[in-house]
């Protein structure tokens, strides 16, 4: 993608949710779990539309496995006509019906998260859809001490000695 294309989207959660919701328009509300052989094997190379969109997503998230998929389905899939996005202890819970001969803990679904993110962050930034990382520097943030200021010092305490 060239730099004078504008990203499709701010992040990859913001990609996550119209994923989602996208998804559950197109099966008119009756959605199942997203499994990864669900999942397109090739990204779109341009993106033109709301399905190409879709399609680029689906790919970013390829390589998760079902849980995995379910965790972002339960995070950022719709929970109504409004954009409430639903909480890890909430996953937690549901993840204990879901599956139940595993068990959940608030850590675990916040591990599998983390990782599951990123996977689709890599991804979305390879296909140039969500802004590339943003680097900070290590003197980022804190003030810069000026010359002046250090000088004024030294010639002070030059004068006194003399």
């Amino acid at each position: 993608m060239s730099e004078e294309n504008k990203t499709r989207f701010r992040s990859a959660e913001e990609a996550l949710r119209f994923y989602f919701r996208l998804r559950e328009l197109l099966y008119s509300g009756r959605t199942r779990r997203l499994v990864a052989d669900e999942l397109p094997a090739d990204a779109c190379t341009i993106a033109a539309n709301a399905l190409d969109d879709c399609q680029c997503i689906g790919w970013s998230m390829r390589g998760l496995d079902d849980l995995a998929l379910w965790l972002l389905g339960e995070i950022y899939g719709p929970t109504c006509f409004g954009v409430h996005r639903r909480t890890f202890s909430h996953a937690c819970k549901a993840g204990g019906l879901e599956f139940p001969d595993r068990e959940f803990r608030l850590r675990d679904v916040g591990m599998i998260h983390e990782r599951a993110l990123g996977v689709v962050k890599r991804g979305l930034r390879k296909l140039g859809m969500i802004p590339g990382r943003q680097v900070k520097t290590a003197r980022e943030g804190r003030p810069l001490k000026t010359v002046r200021k250090r000088a004024h010092l030294h010639g002070s305490q030059a004068a006194n000695r003399g």
